[in-house]
C-alpha cells in the first residue's frame, strides 16, 4: 500500500512530506522533502499527486487538525464583542478528539481553535484539495482500516512517539543533543522504517513526514484509539494514535 505523510504548516517552504510503500509491515520511503523548495518548487503536483493517481490503495496521514470544535461556530454566531461567552474553554477551543489523546497518552495535542496551528490546517486542507483535483479522487477520511482505494486520516506524530515509549520532544532543533533524539527514535523504528535513519539529519518538517508514515502504519495494523461518538469525529475529525503500551 501508498503511504504519504504530510506535516502541515502554513508555509510550503515548511511543509514536510513523505512518501513510501508498505509491504509486510515495513516502510520503504520513495521520496521526502518539503512542498517547495529550490530543488523542486511543486511537489504537490510533481510527486505526490501522480503517486497518488498511479495508487490503487493509498493512505495520506496528515500532521495537522482537520476540523474544528464542534461547539465554538454556534458560540462564536451568537456572540458580540464584549459580552461573556457561555460555553467552556475547553469545550470551545478543545476537540473530543484533544481531550481523549490528552487523557490516554498524556499528551496535549495543539488547539485549532485557539493556537496558530489553524493556519497550518488552512493549508494542509488547500493541499488535501489540491491532491483531490489533481487526481480526480474523493480522497476521503478513513474511518477503519478496511477503507477502500485512497482515503486520508489525521495524525499526530508527538503521540505517535510518546504511544510507544519513545521521547516525543527534543528532536526538532539541527544540534548534536537533538540530533542524537532523532537517531535513538530511528533505531527504535529501523524494523518498520529502515530508511528513517539516512533522514536524521534533515529537516524537522521532512523527519516528521515521515513519522506520519509510522502513524499511518499503527492506523492499519495496530489497536489504536477510536472515537466513543462517530457522529462528532466526522465533524470535527479524529487523531488516529496506538493505544499506549
Amino acid at each position: 500500500m501508498l503511504l504519504v505523510g504530510l506535516d502541515a504548516a502554513s508555509q510550503r517552504s515548511s511543509f514536510g512530506y513523505a512518501i513510501g510503500e508498505l509491504t509486510n509491515g515495513r516502510i520503504m520511503l520513495s521520496h521526502a522533502g518539503l512542498l517547495a523548495a529550490k530543488d523542486e518548487p511543486n511537489a504537490v503536483a510533481r510527486i505526490i499527486a501522480p503517486a497518488i493517481a498511479k495508487a490503487s490503495h493509498a493512505l495520506i496521514a496528515v500532521d495537522a487538525p482537520l476540523g474544528w470544535p464542534k461547539a465554538l461556530a454556534p458560540a462564536l454566531m451568537g456572540h458580540s464583542a464584549g459580552t461573556h461567552m457561555v460555553a467552556q474553554k475547553d469545550t470551545l477551543f478543545a476537540r473530543e478528539t484533544d481531550r481523549a489523546v490528552r487523557d490516554a497518552i498524556k499528551k496535549k495535542p495543539l488547539e485549532v481553535a485557539a493556537d496558530k496551528i489553524a493556519r497550518a490546517t488552512h493549508t494542509a486542507l488547500e493541499v488535501l484539495g489540491e491532491l483531490r483535483r489533481v487526481t480526480k479522487k474523493p480522497l476521503p477520511l478513513a474511518w477503519a482500516k478496511s477503507f477502500n482505494g485512497c482515503a486520508v486520516i489525521e495524525v499526530y506524530p508527538g503521540a505517535t512517539l510518546k504511544a510507544r515509549g519513545l521521547a516525543d520532544s527534543g528532536y526538532k532543533k539541527p544540534d548534536a543533543k537533538e540530533r542524537k533524539v532523532r537517531a535513538d527514535i530511528a533505531t527504535a523504528l529501523k524494523h518498520e522504517m529502515p530508511d528513517l535513519a539516512q533522514l536524521i539529519d534533515e529537516r524537522a518538517d521532512v523527519f516528521d513526514a515521515c513519522l506520519c508514515l509510522i502513524a499511518a502504519r499503527d492506523f492499519l495494523e495496530c489497536a489504536v484509539l477510536e472515537p466513543t461518538n462517530l457522529d462528532v469525529a466526522q465533524r470535527e475529525g479524529w487523531i488516529w494514535v496506538r493505544k499506549p503500551r
